[in-house]
């Protein structure tokens, strides 16, 4: 198969990007033709794919037997729409989260007007849609969208081998969030829930937030923090830990954050962003990872630390009920908490979890990874679309 996808761009900390180039690596190793239509790439390492940036999708030099349209709301995704339409060329659209209620509940002033104008239209006429989990597919039957639905998930690089674990900085204990710093991941319900934390609870520990600044979101939430009474960090600005450092796996890198992480007397830390490598070191040294969000259409930090054997806290906002265990989602055992939203729930799971023995935070760990590798693979996840795309062609 020839296979397009189109998005407005690509960035190392979006999810969505890492589902589009992981999932075209996946599907160009099981021998079809990928083209990636979109207008940056912010520094994403993909010289192994045929990238075309492009003011206007339509102007792809491709010939495509099928295209695949990530995201929503954007004037490029809908030039692509109307360019398949016109050209009889089947199209699938993955949402990614779009549609959820709170999505659609944010910024509906400029979403409502959209709807009605092209983006109904657009999923309308739609051939088929790709979802990460069936939460997502309910948001697409509450629209009265009633295209097949292919569903894959975001999947894992490679599991990380617990063997070769980064030397720890210090003897302090890491409670972990990555993801972007915007009002839909709920971290003011983490800051809020870490601030009620009893002094003998925390004692130990100390929460690392690693992420852009999207929106300028960080300074209300260090504004929250400083209110709260809590002793915190802001490094975006000291350090360059990260894409300078970090890119290769710089031992350089790693030895210098790691002295500053030493040398912080603080209980709570905002690192700025993380990459390539970086990841894998914050991922080494964590002993829980958090991810608050109001709404997620999948997560693939969740995966990433499961693949590293990081115990899990989520809420329901996620599609995560996996990680309690004990059911036909997931065999292989308990691997985090799934919990209600808000402060309170958040507040409680962390207790729980942070005044567990070491042993058996370990052992909820070792489920997650067992967990990735059944579940949670990329070629897992290109056998899938390449299913799902023959279905749409054969109709």
């Amino acid at each position: 198969m020839r296979i397009l996808h189109i998005s407005p761009g690509l960035q190392e900390t979006c999810g969505v990007s890492n589902f589009i180039v992981e999932s075209s690596r996946a599907l160009q190793a099981l021998g079809h033709r990928i083209c990636i239509a979109t207008t940056m790439t912010c520094g994403y390492p993909t010289d192994d794919l045929d990238i075309q940036l492009l003011a206007d999708p339509r102007q792809v030099d491709f010939s495509p037997d099928i295209a695949h349209i990530h995201t929503l709301w954007s004037p490029y995704v809908h030039k692509a729409a109307r360019w398949c339409r016109c050209n009889r060329l089947p199209y699938v659209v993955s949402p990614h989260g779009s549609l959820t209620p709170w999505a659609l509940r944010y910024k509906w002033w400029k979403k409502v007007p959209a709807l009605l104008l092209y983006q109904y239209y657009d999923l309308l006429r739609a051939d088929a849609f790709h979802v990460t989990a069936y939460s997502e597919e309910k948001d697409l039957r509450r629209l009265r969208l009633q295209q097949p639905i292919i569903t894959a998930p975001l999947g894992a690089a490679a599991l990380f081998n617990v063997g070769n674990v980064t030397a720890r900085p210090d003897a302090y204990k890491n409670l972990l969030f990555i993801s972007r710093i915007h009002p839909i991941k709920g971290l003011d319900l983490l800051v809020n829930a870490w601030a009620t934390l009893s002094v003998a609870v925390k004692k130990g520990w100390r929460l690392l937030i690693a992420g852009p600044n999207d929106i300028g979101y960080q300074e209300e939430l260090l504004e929250l923090a400083v209110k709260a009474g809590l002793n915190v960090e802001d490094w975006r600005d000291r350090l360059s830990f990260g894409k300078k450092n970090m890119t290769g796996g710089s031992e350089v890198g790693v030895a210098e954050f790691s002295q500053h992480l030493a040398d912080s007397q603080a209980e709570l830390i905002f690192t700025g962003p993380v990459y390539h490598q970086a990841k894998d070191f914050f991922y080494s040294i964590s002993d829980l990872f958090v991810l608050p969000s109001y709404s997620e259409n999948f997560g693939v930090v969740v995966v990433d630390a499961l693949a590293h054997g990081v115990p899990v806290i989520t809420t329901k906002g996620t599609p995560w009920q996996e990680l309690t265990g004990g059911d036909a989602l997931n065999a292989c055992g308990r691997c985090g908490w799934w919990i209600e939203l808000g402060a309170k729930p958040l507040a409680d799971a962390l207790a729980e979890a942070m005044s567990m023995p070491d042993e058996s935070r370990t052992a909820l760990g070792d489920n997650g990874r067992k967990l990735v590798a059944e579940k949670y693979t990329w070629q897992a996840v290109g056998r899938k679309l390449a299913q799902g795309y023959q279905e749409v062609l054969d109709k």
